[in-house]
C-alpha cells in the first residue's frame, strides 16, 4: 500500500492560540484499515505543519506527531466514529470550563477545516479519533508541550482518498 500527499492546509490563528492541518491523501488501495495506515506513517511530523517549511526542517523522520509517540500508540487508543459523533465529540469536549481564550479559536478553525472538505461527503466517511489529552501519559513525548492535540484520520469505504485534520496549540 503507497500513500501519497495530495495537498496540505495549515493555518494558525494569528493570535498563536492554536492551528488546525488538513492533509489529503491518495492511497493505492480502497478504504484500508487503521492498522495499515498507521503502519504506512500516516501520521507523520514533517506532514504536522504546512509541508513547505516543514520539508526543509525536518530531513529525519520523528518517532512523534505533535506529542503522539507513534511507536507507542495503538488502534485501541482511537475511536471509530462518524461524523454526527465527531461533531458530539468536539461538543463534549469543548464543555471543559478549562479552556480560556482558545477555545473560540479551536471553534473557528474546526469550522474552516471541515470548510475545505466540502467537496467530500463526509456522512459517508469513518472517523479515527484521537485526542492527547485522553491518552495514557506514556504514549506522550515528555514533556508535551501541546495545552491540546486533536488529531481525525478519515477513510471512505469506496474511496482511496485519506484525510487527516489535527488541531493543536503548543
Amino acid at each position: 500500500m503507497n500513500l501519497e500527499l495530495k495537498q496540505n492546509i495549515w493555518k494558525s490563528d494569528e493570535s498563536g492560540l492554536g492551528f488546525y492541518c488538513v492533509n489529503i491523501f491518495e492511497c493505492s488501495e480502497k478504504n484500508p484499515e487503521l492498522k495499515e495506515l498507521l503502519e504506512k506513517g500516516i501520521l507523520k511530523e514533517k506532514e504536522f505543519g504546512p509541508i513547505k517549511t516543514m520539508k526543509k526542517e525536518l530531513k529525519e523522520s520523528t518517532d512523534y506527531y505533535g506529542s503522539i509517540l507513534l511507536n507507542k500508540i495503538e488502534i485501541s487508543d482511537f475511536k471509530t466514529l462518524k461524523f454526527s459523533d465527531l461533531n458530539f465529540e468536539f461538543q463534549e469536549y469543548w464543555k471543559d470550563e478549562d479552556w480560556g481564550e482558545d477555545l473560540p479559536i479551536f471553534k473557528k478553525n474546526f469550522k474552516l477545516a471541515i470548510s475545505n472538505l466540502d467537496k467530500f461527503e463526509l456522512s459517508n466517511w469513518n472517523f479515527y479519533y484521537i485526542n492527547a489529552e485522553k491518552t495514557d501519559s506514556e504514549k506522550l513525548t515528555d514533556p508535551n508541550f501541546f495545552t491540546y492535540l486533536v488529531c481525525v484520520i478519515l477513510t471512505e469505504k469506496e474511496s482511496n482518498k485519506i484525510i487527516t485534520l489535527t488541531f493543536g496549540l503548543d
